[in-house]
């Protein structure tokens, strides 16, 4: 891969974020939520497949679905208050001026989410849950710190878009919850898109100088970093808010559960593969 063919991709990709722009302020918020609707794919409810969610009648389940929703757009908050962060950083930080243009539509559409995101959960929930992330540890090599810092954020997304995607075509789920999901995954295919090609480049522009010990140290990085994003899926809060009775019980068992084992597995498998022929994550 030459770098003006990546410079040509970076150009492409500049054209569709400023022809494709959507605008937060014209999205048609409904005046309240259908306590009977569903929020939340129930195969992709944290709880499915467990004897926590046998023992939830329909509307409980229901009830949790909303919960989930909320859980999963305030995750998606937080993640992208840190993208945004990070990738301010790295806006002109060397001479690679098309880069820098692509970060800042990068970081205009990750804002933009965020107001979607914040606008279900602050109208319907009254709340954004807190975040539960912890700050990551920051080395002394930029390149190294660059290319973690992108490898992460495509795990993060690749697996939030394995949702949006899911979410946008079930009718099932409130029109609402449907069009924020539908809404993400567009403008994050964009995202992806550059993701898997800027680590590619950098893989093959350092394959002569990351020896294997190197490999090894990120492959440790983004594994443990993909077990910690999947964490983030259950949460205690959501399963109190739903009116679970011992929600600290149910989220201490579901995080090991058979069910939440094979659901991870299934999902990574599918949606990081690429990052696995990379060598950059075990193959599930």
């Amino acid at each position: 891969m030459s770098n003006i063919d990546f410079k040509r991709f970076i150009g492409r990709l500049c054209a569709m974020s400023e022809e494709g722009a959507l605008d937060p302020a014209r999205f048609d918020w409904p005046d309240a939520i259908d306590p009977d609707a569903w929020y939340f794919t129930p195969e992709l409810i944290s709880l499915y497949g467990t004897p926590a969610w046998d023992a939830l009648d329909v509307a409980a389940r229901k009830r949790l679905s909303f919960c989930e929703a909320v859980n999963f757009f305030s995750m998606n908050v937080h993640g992208e208050k840190y993208l945004i962060g990070e990738l301010s950083r790295q806006m002109y930080a060397d001479d690679d001026q098309e880069l820098s243009r692509y970060l800042l539509h990068f970081v205009a559409e990750e804002t933009r989410h965020m107001m979607y995101f914040t606008g279900f959960c602050r109208r319907y929930a009254g709340r954004v849950y807190p975040d539960r992330t912890l700050p990551l540890a920051t080395g002394s090599d930029p390149e190294i710190e660059r290319f973690l810092l992108f490898a992460r954020i495509n795990v993060f997304e690749e697996i939030v878009d394995h949702y949006n995607r899911t979410m946008a075509c079930d009718e099932r789920l409130a029109p609402v919850v449907r069009e924020i999901n539908r809404i993400h995954h567009v403008e994050e295919l964009r995202h992806l898109a550059f993701g898997r090609r800027f680590l590619a480049e950098c893989i093959e522009r350092h394959v002569n100088d990351w020896d294997e010990a190197r490999r090894d140290e990120l492959r440790a990085h983004l594994t443990a970093y993909l077990e910690f994003a999947w964490q983030q899926y259950y949460n205690p809060a959501t399963y109190e808010h739903a009116g679970i009775a011992d929600a600290f019980g149910a989220w201490r068992a579901v995080v090991r559960s058979p069910a939440a084992l094979r659901h991870r597995a299934t999902v990574s498998r599918k949606r990081l593969g690429f990052l696995a022929k990379l060598e950059l994550l075990e193959a599930a």
